[in-house]
């Protein structure tokens, strides 16, 4: 079985908050990800996604212009193979529903633990592969 190292998986943050994102970036690379670009609507992170085709992408649900959910299927039918995260505050069961009908991978809920965050993404990252 051939395991990617952290090093070799690459991460897309799509996050309209600037805090957000950098939280996100900086638990991820404090183990060895490597985060390959950031966008701050779904339209852009998109566009991103399918030049840079990471492994994962962390979506967050709501943003201006693109939301996650509004984008979420685009990202399924255009890059099958990347793993989405969706990034949320909200906890609403229709939210989670929505999103897991459309095929994401798992959900890190805000305000952030940085443990749950890479146990999250760990978890997506140990099904890469298979």
């Amino acid at each position: 079985m051939n395991m990617k190292s952290n090093k070799q998986v690459s991460i897309l943050l799509i996050d309209d908050n600037e805090i957000t994102r950098e939280v996100l970036r900086v638990v991820l690379r404090s183990e060895g990800y490597s985060v390959v670009g950031e966008a701050t609507d779904g339209g852009v992170g998109l566009d991103m996604a399918l030049k840079l085709k990471p492994d994962i992408v962390m979506l967050d649900v709501v943003m201006p212009k693109v939301g996650g959910l509004e984008v979420l299927p685009r990202f399924r039918e255009m890059l099958p193979d990347t793993r989405v995260l969706m990034v949320t505050a909200n906890k609403d069961q229709e939210t989670i529903m929505e999103a897991v009908k459309t095929g994401i991978h798992g959900f890190v809920l805000k305000p952030f633990n940085a443990q749950k965050i890479l146990d999250t993404v760990a978890g997506v990252v140990a099904k890469l592969d298979k």
